[in-house]
């Protein structure tokens, strides 16, 4: 038994070794300059979750933005934050938020901090345009990875029920994309990207593509 764990322990070792050596040195990603990839007026939007955001400034590592909910927008999928905490008061109509496992809805001159590490959820069950109140700032390898996500969502409509999706998803959490489906344990999704990112590159799969390099201009 014990040689049968060392010689499993052995491949995992010689397949990380190898395949991170592949995808990190042999054949690294061209990638732009995250510190200097958003202008303003630059949107990046998802027309499966309904949200548009129109990027406000880039600096000191935040990128700052008005977003915008379509009407009847679904939103993304609950999912959980580690490294940032969101504040939101919105400037019209009402957006229906789940938070904590608890459901409310947002009105003008209501504000609500979600804190990192909280499950939560936003989607607009209204037929308005639904603004966020001034600007929400996030980390700059987020808003990027972000875009990139938004771009690979809306050009395969069945993502959510595909099986590449979670070795596609995980292997922009390894490179910035601090977004977390409620549920399973965050240190195992994490795990799971680790693990997985070199057999992901070898499928073809990528942390960007040029194709969704350009932001739309507002």
């Amino acid at each position: 038994m014990t040689n049968i764990l060392l010689l499993i322990a052995a491949i995992l070792a010689a397949y990380l070794l190898i395949g991170y050596l592949l995808h990190l040195v042999i054949f690294p990603e061209k990638k732009p300059d995250v510190s200097a990839y958003f202008k303003p007026g630059d949107v990046f939007y998802s027309k499966v979750e309904g949200f548009r955001q129109t990027v406000v400034k880039q600096e000191n590592g935040l990128v700052h933005c008005h977003v915008e909910l379509d009407p009847h927008a679904p939103g993304p999928p609950e999912h959980i934050h580690t490294g940032f905490d969101e504040v939101v008061e919105i400037e019209n109509g009402e957006v229906n938020m789940r938070c904590a496992g608890k459901e409310t809805v947002i009105r003008p001159g209501e504000s609500f901090l979600i804190k990192k590490g909280v499950p939560h959820k936003f989607w607009n069950s209204t037929g308005e345009t639904i603004r966020v109140k001034g600007s929400m700032a996030f980390p700059e390898k987020f808003a990027f990875t972000l875009s990139q996500v938004y771009g690979y969502m809306d050009e395969n409509p069945n993502f959510a029920q595909s099986k590449s999706m979670i070795f596609q998803i995980t292997m922009m959490q390894q490179v910035g994309f601090d977004s977390y489906i409620a549920g399973p344990p965050v240190f195992m999704q994490k795990l799971i990207g680790f693990l997985s990112t070199p057999l992901s590159r070898l499928a073809g799969m990528k942390t960007y593509y040029e194709r969704y390099h350009s932001p739309i201009k507002a």
